[in-house]
């Protein structure tokens, strides 16, 4: 189990930066409905908003990551 660290007045603490912050925000059939043109090396994450899951272009196809 992973706990992020907390400190004082109960903030949170990421070692991610900048935060990971996904902008696409869409239902399902429509994040199916996209072919997405990324550089070379990159990524396409995308949010469910009807199935709270996310999916991840990888080039040919839309992965899911349930959310369960």
């Amino acid at each position: 189990m992973f706990v992020l660290p907390t400190f004082n007045l109960g903030v949170v603490g990421s070692s991610i930066v900048p935060p990971f912050i996904i902008d696409d925000v869409d239902t399902e059939s429509n994040i199916h409905s996209t072919s997405p043109t990324n550089p070379t090396g990159e990524y396409t994450i995308a949010f469910g908003s009807n199935t709270h899951d996310l999916y991840v272009w990888t080039g040919t196809l839309w992965v899911k990551f349930s959310n369960d």
